[in-house]
């Protein structure tokens, strides 16, 4: 990008994202660099074209698993020597935690944290991840820890707040308000538990109302800067507010995790959640699975199912006929794929989210923190993660910069125009990360990664849903009914495979 003013002639309605509205900008670089656009919008185009195939080849499989993501991949890590297959439509596995890569740095496209594994986070997913030896458990204090202790955050770098032009430690400063807050969240703590199907029946009650009312109701300051900071943690983990988010949602995102009252062990690799899929993958025989595969027809046949796949890179026709199935990928196109499925999908809000990653060279001074949060923003950015704050080994002070932007559902289709303005985008994250380290950063390339359904947005209701499965045809995945989180994920796998 080179230094000038970039003016959008177009006039464009309010409700437009920030790279679509009218303004002027200042470009922050005098040198040129290559910014790459990754999304998974135009696949859908392919069908059309897949239908007026022939078939070129046929197989047979007792299972399919439909998505490799976290979910699928559990699935598959569960069904161990079993006879499935897996197909994913992307060209990299780990869906909405997958990662690209530039020069030996890993660039995380998704969620890119974890935190040390209380005894309520599941007794599935601790098993999983002990025997892929990811962490120990520790009898002396009846706890796990995570065993590559090279990605653990260091406490005084874990992360920093930027908000009215000034620092703070953490988000939610401690003041009356919520001080009040949390001694209100204190009934539920150990009882939040992970994953959420095993939530007690008399707290259920909590998912079918907001957590806006919630709070209202609880007389919880409804002072705006207030409600604005508690807005902000929402948004990181749900995607939504606090008037999107059921109460339930809200409540959990306070008490599942113990950080509240001791110190947690933070532990994030700079792949980010990557970690976890390929430490999976290591387990999973490569010719049980096929990426670039884009699953288009689902059809009962007797006791089984028809399904016909396209190979999106030799641009042919598989067809697979298997007993089982298990859809662990996104549901809201599963209408056109089997309409013989009542969906009750189509109910589901999804968030969209739009990474960037900008590799530099550059140290700036006031570098020095893993997590960078930005209180202010408008157009949704978040913030940004540094990873010379994680270990990546000899990169020769090559180091990425990922910012994060949670975008509203009603944007979802502008983000088929982002290849067109990434210049402005890269431009706007930049001016963010200005703002804070309050100096110039030199990018020597950038990748923007696009997920027009990357976040189910746990509203009331959503939670504790009841799908149409039958005993050979099972979703996993957090868009069924499950918060947005790794354990959530990984335990749908589990279940479904386990269920078959």
């Amino acid at each position: 990008m080179k230094r000038r003013k970039f003016i959008e002639k177009t006039a464009i309605g309010l409700s437009a994202p920030f790279w679509l509205n009218s303004c002027e900008i200042d470009f922050l670089n005098n040198k040129p660099f290559p910014i790459s656009v990754s999304s998974m919008a135009e696949s859908g185009h392919l069908i059309k074209n897949a239908l007026s195939l022939k078939i070129c080849e046929k197989c047979q499989t007792e299972t399919l698993i439909v998505g490799g993501g976290l979910s699928g991949l559990a699935a598959a890590h569960t069904l161990k020597n079993k006879d499935y297959l897996l197909l994913e439509l992307d060209d990299r596995y780990g869906g909405s935690s997958s990662a690209n890569n530039y020069q030996g740095v890993s660039l995380g496209r998704g969620a890119h944290y974890d935190l040390a594994y209380p005894a309520y986070y599941g007794t599935e997913v601790l098993k999983m991840f002990e025997e892929l030896q990811i962490i120990e458990y520790h009898p002396w204090n009846d706890n796990w820890s995570f065993k590559d202790r090279q990605h653990i955050i260091p406490n005084a770098r874990r992360q920093q707040c930027f908000q009215k032009g000034k620092f703070r430690k953490n988000v939610m400063p401690k003041t009356k308000a919520s001080q009040k807050l949390m001694e209100l969240m204190r009934q539920f703590e150990g009882r939040m538990v992970l994953p959420t199907r095993f939530t007690p029946t008399e707290l259920k009650y909590l998912d079918q109302s907001t957590f806006d009312t919630y709070l209202n109701e609880h007389d919880i300051n409804a002072d705006p800067n207030f409600r604005n900071l508690i807005d902000y943690q929402m948004l990181d983990d749900y995607g939504g507010t606090s008037k999107q988010v059921s109460a339930l949602a809200g409540i959990h995102y306070y008490t599942c995790r113990p950080y509240q009252n001791q110190y947690v062990e933070l532990f994030s690799a700079p792949e980010g959640n990557q970690y976890f899929v390929k430490k999976i993958f290591q387990k999973i025989p490569s010719q049980r699975i096929l990426k670039e595969h884009l699953v288009y027809h689902i059809e009962k046949k007797g006791s089984g199912y028809l399904v016909d796949a396209l190979n999106i890179i030799q641009n042919q026709r598989l067809q697979i006929q298997t007993d089982t199935i298990i859809y662990a990928g996104q549901k809201h196109g599963l209408k056109y794929i089997t309409p013989e499925i009542d969906s009750p999908f189509d109910k589901n809000i999804y968030a969209p989210w739009m990474v960037v990653n900008i590799l530099t060279r550059q140290k700036p001074n006031n570098f020095g923190y893993w997590q960078n949060e930005y209180l202010d923003s408008e157009s949704g950015f978040l913030g940004f993660i540094d990873s010379s704050i994680q270990y990546q080994g000899n990169l020769k002070g090559l180091h990425c910069l990922t910012g994060y932007y949670c975008l509203k559902p009603e944007h979802r289709s502008k983000l088929l125009t982002v290849e067109d303005h990434k210049d402005r985008i890269v431009n706007k994250t930049l001016t963010y990360i200005h703002s804070m380290v309050k100096e110039p950063i030199d990018p020597e390339a950038a990748f923007i990664h696009v997920m027009g359904h990357a976040m189910p947005i746990p509203t009331p209701h959503y939670l504790f849903k009841t799908y149409p499965e039958t005993d050979n045809f099972k979703f996993s995945g957090v868009d069924t009914g499950r918060l947005p989180l790794l354990f959530e994920a990984i335990d749908s796998g589990i279940v479904a495979a386990k269920s078959l």
